[in-house]
């Protein structure tokens, strides 16, 4: 007799399962990433790391019984994946060393991860000598960009914090942890045919450009994600600039 497949744990966790299968019986054909999902990428968090953090038992049960992934790297476009010495992009960290309570505009909230970007970039200033020669001086600039995944305590809802001296925004991503992190997993299942079909488009026509195509077809590439996230939770689909719209709507920046 074949050994059956070991059942995932996160498919042990009742909400993370009926969120699963809301989506499934709607026959979206498309199935969560299961590396994403897996041990150990998908590690959980111990009673001792979160008894000092104030946060709602739901919360608490969801990161010690399902937990997170180490890292989300949400790439657009297969452009983006492509580094250089002048950028590095982390993506989303989901470390312990991240955890800590937040209070902005007045609600608290528990940060769960935050999201990295360094830029180079180089200038020159030209100068001119006493004799009438010039002279270029050369100055190499590095910059970091960092914003901040949070959970809103009353309501378990997720957003993006972006956090500097001009102030706070907060962007909606989803409904709860639960949805998050289903959102990323169908996003990275997702993701892998999209960018083959944008890289076989651009191998046929060496003169056209990723974005011209993706946004001309874009109710066709984008309908496999988007059946499901209809399902799986629409308000991240209905703000404008909520993360999963933008995901999936080039025109937003």
């Amino acid at each position: 007799m074949e050994q059956m497949e070991k059942r995932p744990n996160w498919m042990n966790y009742p909400p993370m399962l009926q969120f699963y299968q809301q989506v499934q019986e709607t026959g979206c054909g498309l199935e969560p990433d299961p590396d994403l999902l897996a041990d150990p990428r998908l590690g959980r968090y111990r009673e001792y790391q979160l008894k000092k953090f104030e946060i709602p038992q739901s919360i608490k049960d969801f990161l010690m019984q399902v937990g997170l992934p180490d890292q989300f790297r949400p790439f657009r476009l297969p452009s983006e994946e492509h580094e250089d010495r002048y950028r590095v992009y982390l993506g989303t960290l989901f470390w312990a060393s991240c955890l800590r309570n937040e209070t902005i505009n007045k609600k608290k909230y528990l940060v769960i991860g935050e999201s990295r970007e360094f830029l180079a970039s180089s200038s020159s200033t030209c100068y001119k000598r006493p004799d009438g020669t010039e002279e270029h001086i050369w100055r190499h600039n590095k910059e970091d960009s960092v914003s901040y995944e949070v959970v809103e305590l009353k309501t378990g809802s997720v957003w993006t914090w972006y956090h500097d001296s001009f102030g706070d925004e907060l962007t909606f991503v989803n409904s709860s942890l639960e949805q998050y992190l289903l959102s990323m997993a169908y996003w990275q299942s997702f993701y892998r045919d999209f960018s083959k079909k944008i890289e076989s488009y651009l191998k046929r026509n060496k003169d056209k450009h990723e974005w011209e195509y993706v946004d001309r077809n874009r109710k066709t590439l984008y309908a496999p994600f988007l059946n499901c996230m209809k399902t799986l939770d629409p308000p991240a689909l209905r703000k404008r600039m909520a993360f999963w719209k933008r995901m999936t709507d080039i025109s937003l920046i």
